[in-house]
């Protein structure tokens, strides 16, 4: 049987054929697993009949063997080569929605950096800071545009009508907090880009320069006055920038994972600094940061007339969208109440919510819920891509399955809510 595995790999290779959707997934598993197990069958009789039925020499057998483990490897793995293409292809094909939203994505932070940079290389303060200062802007336009699109990922409820739309089949909002992640790495690059250029080699040559090349290329900009490094940090642009960065910062380092999920043990005093609360409220110091940021880019050194301070222009409908969307959450959360009727904990740390169902409430295959906890988090709604969760409809209730410990990071969630749920109601066991 040797002749099954003939690269001596120990096992016999079946291609994947192609991946499904959740909603076609069981039908068409079912077909191709068939037609997959006809396929070895058809391939194992045709090497058995040729094997028993063959006469002559060794050499013959050997031939007859050989051509026969050919034909039970697909074409496209006959080589190291043809099966790296053909696993490309496959994995183009399961995301090419990624794949083009994200290029369309670098595109425009590519054309925006070569825009200002081109547009800088032909001013007159280049003959004084270089290809310096083309980087520094390059960058900072493009820090504009992320901190525009990084609001769009999280309107949920916008996200949740265009879900029902055509748009749906072209661009992947489902990947929403995938690319409001991504989105955050090229803020972080702009700005530390941006922030380096400067302090290392902008301001060291502006204030450098020979009074005399200064006055005639930046004296306008200037009030004909050469900067030190005490009045460029003092500057508004100066120290906006530098609060910019450690907000961004301090925001950043307590949204990765780590923190986020309380993986990181600090010590005490500082052991408060990790949790979802914590992110939440460094989070929710960037609203200082966008103010920060306006200012930032109106108080400019280089650039005099308004409507060539685009910072405000960037983020203007993304900050009313958003704050819009907050509003719409409160106004809910306050008005909207859901009654509890049981609660309980089943074996395999599964914890069962039964909630009465709203008269205008109808069920359709595939909707989810975002549960929060208040004792357990004040301001944390549980995600249904992060937990598992099944909604199940019946005349007059739901039945909400969740948090099922499926990984091991959930089991700190799962515990919480059950300690909870135990000593506020003794029944529940």
């Amino acid at each position: 049987m040797e002749e099954l595995d003939p690269d001596a790999r120990g096992y016999i290779e079946v291609p994947r054929n192609e991946n499904f959707s959740s909603s076609d997934a069981a039908p068409a598993c079912l077909h191709i697993c068939s037609s997959s197990v006809l396929m070895q069958i058809w391939q194992l009789e045709k090497l058995l009949r040729k094997m028993v039925m063959e006469e002559g020499s060794q050499d013959q057998m050997d031939q007859a063997s050989t051509s026969l483990a050919k034909t039970m490897v697909p074409s496209s793995h006959r080589s190291p080569m043809q099966k790296q293409i053909h696993e490309t292809v496959d994995f183009i094909h399961e995301n090419w929605k990624r794949i083009w939203f994200l290029t369309l994505w670098g595109i425009a932070n590519i054309a925006l950096f070569i825009f200002k940079f081109i547009q800088y290389r032909n001013r007159a303060v280049f003959e004084v800071m270089g290809y310096c200062v083309c980087i520094a802007k390059g960058a900072a336009e493009t820090t504009k545009l992320n901190m525009a699109l990084i609001l769009l990922p999280v309107c949920r409820n916008t996200l949740t009508a265009l879900r029902s739309t055509a748009l749906s089949a072209v661009i992947p909002f489902d990947d929403n907090i995938n690319f409001h992640k991504v989105i955050a790495v090229g803020i972080a690059i702009g700005a530390g880009m941006h922030t380096v250029v400067h302090l290392t080699c902008d301001f060291p040559r502006l204030v450098s320069c020979p009074s005399d090349k200064f006055q005639e290329k930046l004296g306008p900009f200037f009030n004909y006055v050469q900067p030190t490094w005490g009045t460029l940090l003092a500057s508004t642009p100066g120290w906006t920038g530098i609060l910019l960065v450690l907000i961004m910062s301090f925001s950043f380092t307590l949204a990765t994972h780590s923190f986020r999920r309380s993986v990181v043990k600090l010590p005490s005093p500082f052991h408060h600094l990790a949790g979802f609360n914590s992110f939440w409220y460094a989070h929710h110091l960037l609203v200082f940061a966008y103010i920060l940021l306006v200012m930032h880019s109106y108080y400019l050194f280089l650039t005099k007339p308004w409507y060539k301070k685009t910072g405000w222009m960037y983020i203007a409908v993304p900050v009313i969208f958003y704050a819009s969307e907050r509003a719409t959450r409160r106004v809910r959360e306050k008005n909207y109440g859901v009654t509890v009727i049981k609660a309980a904990i089943y074996p395999g740390n599964v914890l069962s919510l039964y909630m009465k169902k709203p008269s205008s409430f109808k069920y359709k295959s595939g909707m989810y819920l975002f549960v929060k906890c208040p004792d357990v988090s004040p301001f944390e709604w549980y995600h249904p891509i992060i937990h598992i969760f099944q909604v199940t409809s019946f005349p007059r209730l739901w039945l909400q399955n969740f948090l099922q410990c499926l990984q091991a990071s959930l089991l700190h969630h799962l515990c919480t809510w059950g300690r909870l749920l135990e000593c506020t109601y003794p029944h529940i066991r």
